[in-house]
């Protein structure tokens, strides 16, 4: 009797620790699941141009048709007012708000569950400034809608923070490579010349 009372508690925790589980994985998959990632390079004058990827993952439910980058409730974060700013998808608007960006679509052109899309800005801040925090909470915070970008945040909406802020570095020419490499043959064919021959 005592060991199928043990047997059944344990049963008893396993499904509930398995219920709680897919609830979990459930509510993730509901509604926009955004993620970031924002790159920047040295423009002209002491300028930096960014690049910020937006992503929908692909367990979302719901695309995605309004982004406000550098905002939530309350806050903007961005240190500096871009000066810049464009749409990624053809029919995307951009416009600068203070310390912060709001990227509008349309239901016709919204990011869909699994799609991404791209969008770019100019600041005099740099990877350094953006990748920091403001009051405590990432710089990078922002919120992506379904809809029509609101202030309020009542209708549904996903809160996230945009991540990896990077400077990137040019990659090497063909040229630099090339030459990179007949360097390194002339000064082993000289090192050779050098060394007496081997009876």
């Amino acid at each position: 009797m005592k060991k199928n009372l043990a047997s059944n508690s344990i049963f008893l925790a396993l499904a509930v620790a398995a219920g709680l589980s897919a609830a979990t994985v459930t509510s993730h998959g509901q509604g926009i699941v955004a993620s970031g990632t924002l790159s920047g390079v040295s423009g002209t004058g002491n300028t930096f141009d960014y690049t910020l990827i937006l992503n929908n993952a692909v367990s979302a439910t719901t695309s995605i048709e309004g982004f406000w980058y550098g905002w939530i409730p309350g806050h903007f974060f961005l240190p500096s007012t871009p000066s810049s700013a464009s749409g990624g998808i053809s029919g995307w608007t951009a416009t600068i708000d203070g310390g912060s960006i709001q990227f509008q679509g349309t239901d016709a052109n919204a990011i869909a569950p699994g799609g991404s899309a791209t969008f770019t800005f100019v600041s005099t801040n740099t990877p350094a400034d953006l990748a920091g925090t403001s009051g405590g909470l990432p710089i990078g915070d922002s919120v992506a809608y379904p809809g029509t970008i609101n202030v309020s945040g009542t209708s549904p909406n996903e809160v996230f923070a945009v991540q990896s802020v990077t400077q990137s570095v040019p990659e090497p020419s063909l040229f630099s490579l090339l030459a990179g490499g007949l360097l390194g043959c002339l000064f082993v064919g000289r090192r050779n010349l050098r060394q007496p021959a081997m009876e």
